[in-house]
């Protein structure tokens, strides 16, 4: 469902292959300051044939709690081996709220290539030592 959900919002928008969306446009090592810091890098998926790649923050939020903040505010994404997403040819999203999402249809010779296999990291509040 969710994965319906977001190709209907691809749709609407216009979204053509080789496209990203961010939400803000560029997070990385600087975007996360002061009494915030990056957690580790989360790869709770595999790519489907069928589907594609999600690293979804509320699937992450359940799977560890103790390392995961409820309200994340930043997002970075990479491909497993370490890559941007935006150098793979693949239509993804990208936002804090929802996190990680590439549909196999998105991308251009969908029937040739599936998405990349993606990870992530979240921008949360330090925990005190």
């Amino acid at each position: 469902m969710l994965f319906t959900v977001f190709l209907l919002i691809l749709f609407v928008n216009g979204i053509s292959s080789q496209q990203g969306i961010f939400e803000p446009y560029t997070f990385g090592e600087s975007s996360c300051t002061g009494s915030y810091k990056w957690t580790t890098w989360y790869d709770t998926n595999d790519p489907s044939a069928t589907q594609g790649d999600a690293e979804l923050t509320n699937h992450i939020q359940k799977l560890f709690p103790t390392f995961m903040c409820l309200y994340p505010t930043a997002i970075e994404a990479q491909t497993s081996y370490g890559a941007s997403p935006t150098t793979t040819g693949d239509v993804f999203r990208i936002t804090v709220k929802d996190g990680f999402l590439c549909l196999n249809q998105q991308t251009a010779n969908y029937r040739n290539k599936i998405c990349t296999d993606y990870k992530v990291r979240y921008c949360c509040p330090a925990v005190a030592s």
